[in-house]
């Protein structure tokens, strides 16, 4: 008899999870189908957003990060991160509790802005310099917005100010900070610094480079272009523009900085939301980093949610301008 009863409660929790299976396939079946009828609904949203996040990419993404990454490259060929590593690497190790090899991807990524620290971390993995463990460290808390942006585009070209662009920096400086002191007691120190050689010609490596680094700005183009469509969806839905804009920034950074900087509110909340959305960097450019180390086990999950909850702490500062 107990036998047959726990064949029983088997026989029937199997049927359950199969229904359960069938019923969840309908669900994501169902939710698919939706969003192909709004794609086909809305092929001219879906086509301008395309336009626009082309011309976004072509106009400032393209020009501004394919050289950088190429110099970037001529850097590390002729060793510039021993340099680096040996003038700041004392400093950031004890700071933050990591391996001298990674003082380089703090300093690019402060000088270039990101995604350029997903592409000197993938090389630091790809030679074996740093552990998987560290590289989710470091991630966390080295994802800056160009420098000229924001204080050149966002600071004197929204705001009239450079006083506020130097302002926003400093918050998105502080909020990787922060993150870095938080992330401290995970402790991945090698003391073993690791110069990296080259074996190739540099003429060989230079070529290497603009074909590797094109494939990459394919990637990021796709990503721009995908959240640009969500965006244009978006704005059919939901009318609220302050919603509009803060769930723009959370998705592309520069569209969602230009969609605060022109709503009808009072300049500490523009400031706030605009620091929020520089410090969190967008899903756009995270997910553009991410796709970078696609062959890696990145912890998405926990890098978003840091991101978001320092983001939102660290903007505060930007309110001691409005005094």
């Amino acid at each position: 008899k107990i036998y047959y009863l726990f064949y029983h409660i088997f026989l029937t929790s199997l049927i359950l999870y199969h229904e359960h299976m069938k019923s969840m396939r309908k669900i994501k079946y169902i939710v698919l189908s939706i969003i192909l009828c709004v794609i086909l609904c809305n092929l001219n949203i879906i086509i301008s957003s395309t336009y626009e996040a082309s011309l976004l990419f072509f106009n400032k993404v393209f020009i501004s990060l394919f050289p950088f990454m190429i110099l970037i490259d001529i850097l590390l060929y002729f060793k510039y991160e021993d340099f680096l590593n040996n003038i700041f690497g004392g400093l950031f190790c004890k700071l933050f509790k990591i391996s001298k090899n990674c003082s380089s991807v703090i300093i690019i990524s402060l000088l270039t802005g990101s995604p350029n620290n997903g592409v000197i971390i993938k090389r630091l993995l790809d030679k074996e310099c740093i552990s998987l463990n560290e590289a989710n460290k470091v991630l966390n808390f080295t994802f800056f917005p160009s420098i000229v942006f924001v204080i050149g585009v966002v600071g004197i070209g929204l705001y009239n100010s450079f006083k506020i662009g130097l302002g926003l920096y400093l918050c998105i400086i502080l909020n990787n900070l922060f993150i870095g002191l938080f992330l401290r007691k995970e402790s991945f120190i090698n003391n073993e610094f690791i110069s990296l050689k080259n074996d190739v010609k540099f003429i060989s490596y230079l070529k290497n480079s603009i074909i590797k680094n094109f494939n990459t700005m394919i990637l990021i183009l796709g990503n721009i272009i995908l959240f640009f469509i969500i965006i244009g969806i978006l704005k059919l839905i939901i009318h609220n523009e302050i919603i509009l804009s803060i769930l723009s920034g959370l998705l592309e950074m520069t569209s969602g900085v230009f969609m605060i900087s022109s709503l009808n509110i009072s300049l500490c909340i523009k400031l706030y939301l605009t620091s929020f959305i520089l410090c969190f960097s967008g899903l756009s450019i995270l997910f553009q980093c991410f796709s970078i180390l696609e062959n890696y086990k990145i912890k998405v999950k926990k890098i978003l949610f840091i991101r978001l909850v320092f983001s939102l702490l660290s903007s505060l500062f930007i309110l001691l301008f409005c005094f």
